[in-house]
């Protein structure tokens, strides 16, 4: 399977096409797409550490 080079989805296209039709129709898709894995990243990269994610007071997040 191929990937999409903007999403990271797997995708399933003719050779020469390497975005996946939503990619390809909305740019701001794959720009939440990179995000999210940006975001995951850091989460996981705090838990590594030994944070803990909590919910503040206030309604607001942070990292203990």
């Amino acid at each position: 399977m191929k990937v999409c080079e903007k999403c990271g989805d797997e995708i399933a296209t003719r050779d020469g096409d390497n975005l996946c039709a939503s990619c390809d129709n909305d740019p701001k898709r794959a720009a939440k797409a990179r995000a999210r894995q940006r975001r995951r990243e850091r989460d996981q990269a705090m838990r590594d550490v030994g944070l803990v994610k909590v919910r503040g007071a206030m309604g607001g997040t942070y990292w203990e």
